[in-house]
């Protein structure tokens, strides 16, 4: 069977935590289809739109209505699976912060 859901009727309009989206995704029945309609979702996270792209590869939905923001963030994870991490530089400087003030300092 394939299910329609309005992602921000049930988990409204911004996704910043990757635990959301875990939430959404234990909310899926094993073996059933998803279309998720995202029209309405304004804010994603990079860890959520990880998480949203697990989802994707572990069960069968597809995302649909995308904003242009949303569709930017899920596409640079999606990228960045494929990408080895790159170090370009090695030679970073540590710096010790031991409290608040010299954080805010540095």
């Amino acid at each position: 069977m394939k299910h329609l859901l309005k992602i921000s009727d049930q988990f409204g309009t911004e996704f910043r935590t990757r635990s959301l989206v875990e939430r959404l995704g234990a909310s899926l029945v094993d073996g059933d289809e998803y279309m998720f309609d995202m029209s309405g979702i304004e804010l994603i996270s990079r860890s959520a739109a990880d998480e949203l792209y697990n989802i994707t590869l572990s069960n069968h939905v597809e995302l649909i209505r995308m904003t242009p923001f949303v569709q930017q963030m899920y596409d640079a994870v999606k990228l960045g699976r494929f990408q080895p991490r790159q170090h370009l530089s090695n030679d970073v400087e540590f710096i010790k912060c031991t409290d608040l003030q010299s954080l805010t300092t540095c």
